[in-house]
């Protein structure tokens, strides 16, 4: 369970990690309320406690758990992701779009025409980072920077694959 994994659980109780102890780097850890420390974990035990009025629900204490069980490299938020798409087919005729995908791990870059949006969400040479992104710019013409601007979309944020589409229609 990555902390951004744990802090929504929190959030929901009103809790969230401690910027400083979250347990990314250490064991040790603290979540926290708006007025004090709530759960203190100390690479063995942990601490709940007795003056906070909500109580610790099972989902919390599963959640807790969880955490303390994954490793402390997998703890880390992850980094967004995003895809740089730069013509789809609005008709929906045809499944391909034409898209940046990275080459190989010397930061070698093509535009491909042939890019499903099933390669889009599960291929990792159509996925880029932050930095990724402003390494691509560093090696590109100023109209081609624009252009990748204006198609860097967040993963989570791409369009519905046909499947999903399909479904939509079905449901209704």
């Amino acid at each position: 369970m990555t902390k951004d994994e744990l802090n929504e659980v929190l959030k929901k109780d009103g809790m969230y990690l401690s910027s400083v102890y979250d347990g990314t780097f250490n064991d040790v850890f603290y979540v926290l309320n708006e007025d004090c420390v709530v759960v203190e974990f100390d690479g063995v035990d942990f601490i709940f406690s007795r003056d906070y009025i909500q109580g610790y629900g099972k989902k919390i204490v599963a959640a807790l758990i969880e955490y303390v069980n994954t490793p402390i490299e997998e703890r880390k938020p992850k980094p967004q992701l995003y895809n740089i798409i730069i013509a789809e087919d609005t008709l929906r005729i045809s499944p391909y779009l034409t898209a940046w995908r990275k080459v190989n791990k010397l930061g070698e870059h093509f535009v491909t025409d042939v890019a499903r949006q099933q390669d889009l969400l599960h291929n990792n040479n159509f996925k880029f980072t932050d930095e990724e992104i402003e390494d691509l710019k560093s090696k590109v013409n100023e109209k081609q920077k624009q252009i990748i601007d204006i198609g860097t979309v967040k993963i989570e944020e791409t369009m519905p694959t046909r499947v999903d589409i399909e479904e939509a229609e079905n449901d209704n």
